[in-house]
């Protein structure tokens, strides 16, 4: 089998990354007791315990009262909650004792014995070991371990009580999505427990590789769950148990393990050699794949109802059924289709460990752009009325669209919704996000519709590439004009996503503090050198292997910027998007010259998986990244819902829904950016006027 043949069945998607070697010290073998006066703790009032057990809000004034309780809750749970790296996986946890024991999942935290760091809420990185686990529900332990461990007194959370736990009762999810990011806190996604299980907690607050180990909080700021693993849908997102940790603590602490991972979904074949389509190179015999008559040869196009274009889709396909599971599987062979049955099994259940890699505690780490992700995915299948979606919660704020609702529009070429828009002036400038609408083959006008049924034809007037903005203008006249506040919105605030109907499209809350998102990469690691900027290694299938960049090249210049050090050189390329082309001025050897390289994304390194596992739950927008600010939140959106306003809950916009970005974020740009922006860009761009001047030519000569 050649080297790029993969391998399907227990997948494990990782990340490079450098860890430490740590100095141990002993144990402390003592249980955490719940109700720690020195633990963060918030007490539900009496006018908020039925909403937030499950029942639907009765009034605004409820939302309002539920705001600022889920806002002081974010900011107190975000001191426990860390960032993981063990050997080289990376994953999330929570401190649960002010002596520092962390709470994270078995298979972030792996055998016991190993090294590892934490990243602290406050910036600090300190050293920690791996303590016991209970593979069987995903449950580990971990230690942390400074010489001066008494003195710290780790701010900590409590432990709950996860047989206390009730079907529609709102939770926190809080974690470091993707891994940790020094620029940006711990996430914070708001949502609704949908399934309890002796074995799992389900919730829908959205999760992703990154998340594994993160704490879910009940409203009072105890842990109930510790995150484990998603499933095919952003309701899938399966947390181990608070009770299991409590039972199993003793045996943690003495570093046992015990018990065994879920299987994995187990078809049986091997394939990846060809990138453009999922052709199968091996049959396990025996397998499910050899049961049901799958060939060598055979491509797959489809599986359980799924289309399949790459083995890598298939991979993250399989990964979301369940061992025992029929399904239907559509293949080619001999260029004739054909249908067969499959029954997936069971892999052999445990989950693989990545190597250690280790390091001196002093050295600084190195920093990644791209994602790790979970090894293994589940499916449960949710009860749709327990949600935070379910219509009578969101039904509750349609008093806050009723104030903004008239001022959104939706935007199509005559066939099919490109995106929303939002009226910014009254007389007939619409604003909204241009990467969704602009292309080669776009004709104006457009159609925009209000929420009254009335159609207007929208003429193009200035596009501003950096914000993804595209300005539009309307025959109009008296059009409701939305109403700004470019207040900062803190961690936990309602967001409210309006479209053109009476009822919002969708809620979400602020996940993350506003902060910039880069955009192209070139694919390099990079070293400093007494002449400049060295790159160490590129990194195959990136821009920088396509441009043929060496080691050992010397980069002086980007486009004519000259660069002063290995900061400054990321900073300047990120500036520029992806697809972006730009120019290097390199010293190799002797010899300066100018190499020309067409910027990537970042699964040029981290893989055509890790597409395939942000894309379970819908579509991403094409433009997400290459923004000097956005503010994260935990919206559910589909790319044509952005370009439209996201509200507070009094009913004013506090910015666009500029990107559906992962799995687990969509971002808006925030007020304070448009409101500078709309004056300048109702200036019509020269090059639109031109054409516009020639369209008007045209028609008198036909007339």
């Amino acid at each position: 089998m050649s080297q790029s043949t993969k391998s399907l069945g227990l997948r494990v998607l990782s990340l490079l990354t450098i860890f430490i070697l740590l100095t141990i010290s002993n144990v402390v073998l003592a249980q955490p007791q719940p109700g720690d006066e020195q633990a963060i703790s918030i007490e539900v009032s009496e006018k908020l315990e039925s909403f937030f057990a499950g029942q639907a809000p009765s009034s605004v004034d409820e939302i309002e009262d539920s705001q600022v309780h889920v806002r002081e809750l974010a900011e107190m749970v975000q001191k426990t909650v860390v960032g993981i790296g063990v050997g080289a996986a990376q994953g999330s946890g929570v401190i649960i004792s002010r002596d520092g024991y962390v709470l994270t999942a078995a298979h972030v935290s792996g055998r016991p014995g190993r090294t590892a760091r934490l990243f602290l809420s406050d910036g600090r990185i300190v050293p920690a070991r791996t303590l016991g686990q209970n593979k069987t529900f995903d449950a580990g332990l971990m230690k942390i371990q400074v010489d001066d461990w008494e003195n710290e007194k780790w701010p900590h959370a409590d432990m709950g009580d996860s047989a206390d736990v009730e079907l529609g009762q709102w939770v926190m999810a809080v974690g470091h999505p993707g891994g940790y990011q020094e620029d940006r806190n711990p996430v914070v996604r708001l949502g609704r427990i949908v399934h309890t299980y002796k074995d799992v907690l389900t919730s829908d607050c959205t999760l992703i590789g990154g998340d594994s180990g993160g704490p879910l909080f009940s409203m009072d700021g105890r842990v109930v769950g510790i995150h484990s693993r998603i499933g095919p849908e952003l309701s899938h997102n399966v947390h181990a148990p608070i009770d299991s940790y409590k039972e199993g603590w003793e045996r943690m602490t003495k570093e046992e393990e015990w018990g065994q991972m879920p299987g994995a979904p187990f078809v049986g074949v091997s394939g990846g050699a060809n990138p453009e389509q999922a052709r199968i190179e091996e049959v396990i015999p025996g397998s499910p794949a050899s049961k049901a008559g799958i060939k060598r040869g055979d491509v797959i196009i489809q599986f359980a109802g799924k289309d399949i274009t790459t083995f890598d889709s298939l991979v993250n396909v399989v990964g979301i059924h369940r061992p025992g599971e029929k399904v239907s599987v559509k293949l080619i062979r001999d260029k004739k289709e054909m249908d067969v049955e499959l029954t997936i099994g069971q892999a052999s259940g445990r989950i693989p460990q990545a190597p250690e890699e280790e390091s001196r505690f002093n050295e600084q780490p190195v920093r990644t752009d791209y994602n790790s992700w979970l090894s293994y995915i589940a499916t449960f299948k949710p009860a749709t009325i327990y949600q935070r979606n379910h219509d009578e919660v969101v039904n509750a704020f349609t008093p806050v669209v009723s104030k903004a609702g008239p001022s959104t529009v939706k935007i199509s070429d005559g066939k099919r919704q490109l995106a929303l828009g939002v009226i910014v002036s009254n007389d007939g400038y619409i604003l909204t996000k241009a990467s969704e609408i602009l292309s080669e083959e776009m004709e104006f006008p457009l159609t925009c519709e209000d929420g009254r049924g009335n159609q207007y034809e929208g003429v193009f007037v200035s596009h501003r590439p950096k914000y993804d903005l595209l300005m539009l203008k309307v025959d109009a006249k008296k059009l409701k004009s939305i109403k700004w506040n470019t207040d900062p919105q803190p961690l936990g605030s309602w967001l409210i996503s309006p479209s053109i109907s009476e009822q919002p499209m969708a809620i979400g809350v602020v996940s993350a503090h506003p902060r910039s998102i880069r955009g192209g990469l070139l694919g390099v690691f990079l070293g400093e050198t007494p002449d400049g900027v060295r790159v160490e290694q590129v990194f195959p299938g990136t821009a920088a292997a396509r441009a043929k960049m060496q080691r050992g090249d010397i980069i002086l210049k980007v486009n004519e910027i000259e660069i002063m050090d290995r900061a400054h050189l990321i900073d300047t390329v990120r500036s520029h998007l992806p697809g972006e082309k730009i120019t290097l001025h390199v010293r190799r050897g002797e010899e300066e010259i100018a190499i020309d390289a067409v910027l990537g994304r970042e699964e040029d390194i981290a893989g055509s998986r890790a597409v395939e596992q942000q894309n379970l739950g819908g579509p991403l927008s094409t433009r997400r990244s290459g923004f000097q600010s956005v503010l994260q939140h935990d919206t559910i959106l589909r790319p044509e819902q952005c370009g439209g306003p996201v509200l507070n809950i009094k009913g004013q916009a506090i910015g666009i829904n500029i990107a559906r970005a992962t799995r687990v974020a969509s971002y808006a740009l925030p007020a304070s950016v448009i409101v500078e922006l709309i004056e300048e860009m109702k200036v019509r761009d020269a090059d639109a006027a031109t054409e516009q001047s020639s369209t008007d030519e045209s028609d008198e000569t036909d007339q």
